[in-house]
């Protein structure tokens, strides 16, 4: 009888052939146009070739035909879940470039609206997380809060997503009491979303046993991968821009990054669950503090000048990690002579291999979730 089990364990050890799995990159959980080859053995990962590319629209190319000011709505398309923090990098490097002193309101605003922003990518980022994993009352309950974020930059700039709304020298058009109102309504009202996420997923045994000990980002790993961010500060390193190459008011609110400890899928949730709460604490201490004043340190001029053949690098903490304008600037002045940028979801992706090797195919469902990477300022 032990002889014929040792003979059936051979035979079925025989049949374990390997093979593979295109997952993506339509498929939902790839979270963007990521396409990943998946090598396969039963359901454990035994190799992940990542393929880029099918969102590629050329955007570095087409700015360097485009005057500064028509730049702006290209930027705010990279990170298209981020536009306005796109927009702030843009921003600061014509600002660098000119020397232009951007007034104190307008970096309240531009501080209150980054973190608004903040809040509504994370808002996406769990909420697309969890439904992943099978739960779709929280991602209904995100896109609930999200859309009144939208609605209060509707308000305020005239768009939801894409506002071309930071200009050098501050911002389009102030902040109106009606504006305020909508902002302190949203901050007032969204406690109960904080208590539905702590429900749901993190005090969840079945969403803790999907991501504890899940796609762990060792130390040593964050500090060599290239990556930044959450990402980053999930695993024990305390690096944001925020606080590291201060801007906007972030100084002034007494700003402080939020680091973990453990590294693994459910440590990059939770810290964007209290990024969030953070921000909208940082929201409201930004318009009880707000300043009168001007809200654009110039009029509107849509033929911007910089000084010629000049270099800027202007990094700014999205939610995905350092996002940054390397700045190139032609012979007149007028247009960009390169334009580089640094895309945190490019290094996030690089990583991908290294963390689903070894896990079941369920497992990487998580692992990317809690990545939030974008493929729209990778495929640049």
């Amino acid at each position: 009888m032990t002889k014929d089990l040792r003979i059936h364990s051979i035979v079925e050890d025989s049949k374990k052939e390997s093979y593979e799995l295109n997952y993506g990159p339509h498929h939902p959980s790839t979270h963007g146009v990521l396409r990943l080859i998946l090598t396969l053995v039963g359901e454990e990962i035994t190799g992940c070739e990542p393929i880029i590319g099918y969102l590629h629209r050329g955007v570095e190319k087409i700015v360097e035909k485009k005057k500064f000011i028509s730049i702006i709505p290209y930027v705010d398309r990279l990170d298209y879940l981020s536009s306005l923090i796109m927009e702030h990098s843009y921003a600061i490097a014509i600002e660098k470039l000119n020397n232009i002193e951007v007034p104190i309101r307008a970096r309240f605003i531009r501080t209150i609206l980054d973190e608004l922003t903040r809040i509504s990518s994370h808002l996406m980022s769990i909420g697309s997380m969890t439904y992943d994993l099978g739960c779709l009352s929280l991602f209904l309950y995100s896109l609930e809060e999200r859309e009144k974020i939208m609605n209060i930059f509707d308000e305020i700039t005239g768009a939801r997503m894409h506002q071309a709304y930071y200009v050098p020298g501050g911002v389009l058009s102030d902040l109106d009491q009606n504006s305020i109102k909508l902002i302190e309504t949203f901050i007032k009202e969204f406690d109960k979303y904080h208590k539905a996420v702590q429900k749901l997923a993190l005090d969840n045994r079945i969403f803790r046993s999907r991501t504890k000990r899940i796609g762990t980002i060792s130390k040593e790993l964050a500090m060599t991968s290239g990556i930044s961010g959450i990402n980053l500060r999930a695993s024990g390193i305390d690096y944001d821009i925020r606080n590291r190459q201060t801007y906007g008011v972030y100084d002034l609110l007494n700003f402080q990054s939020l680091v973990l400890q453990d590294g693994d899928s459910y440590a990059r949730v939770y810290l964007r669950f209290l990024e969030i709460r953070q921000s909208a604490e940082l929201v409201s201490r930004g318009l009880s503090n707000l300043p009168s004043g001007q809200y654009s340190a110039m009029e509107f001029n849509s033929n911007i000048r910089v000084p010629p053949e000049s270099t800027v690098y202007s990094p700014v903490e999205s939610p995905r990690g350092e996002f940054g304008i390397h700045l190139i600037t032609d012979k007149d002045g007028l247009h960009p002579h390169r334009m580089h940028f640094k895309a945190p979801s490019f290094g996030i992706i690089q990583l991908i291999p290294k963390l689903v090797i070894g896990a079941k195919l369920a497992d990487c469902t998580a692992i990317l979730g809690s990545l939030d990477f974008l493929l729209g300022d990778c495929d640049r």
